[in-house]
């Protein structure tokens, strides 16, 4: 993988599949860097990451945004 940052080696189609299947996210997750972070890219990158967590760590992960979205409000911000 090292070499692969480097530019040392190429990524392979198929060592690409394996990396993102070993991380369990998409391809698309994995080059959001280098993708525009439309609202449409942001809700994916959101369930793919909240699609992993049990239910409870679901219904935190909202009551958590939840809370900083009335904050933000109230800071007019």
């Amino acid at each position: 993988m090292g070499a692969i940052e480097r530019g040392e080696r190429s990524l392979t189609l198929d060592t690409l599949v394996r990396l993102v299947n070993r991380l369990g996210v998409t391809v698309d997750y994995l080059l959001s860097d280098s993708v525009t972070n439309s609202e449409t890219n942001i809700i994916d990158e959101f369930r793919q990451i909240i699609d992993r967590q049990p239910l409870e760590r679901q219904k935190m992960a909202i009551h958590v945004l939840r809370t900083i979205f009335s904050y933000f409000e109230k800071e007019g911000t």
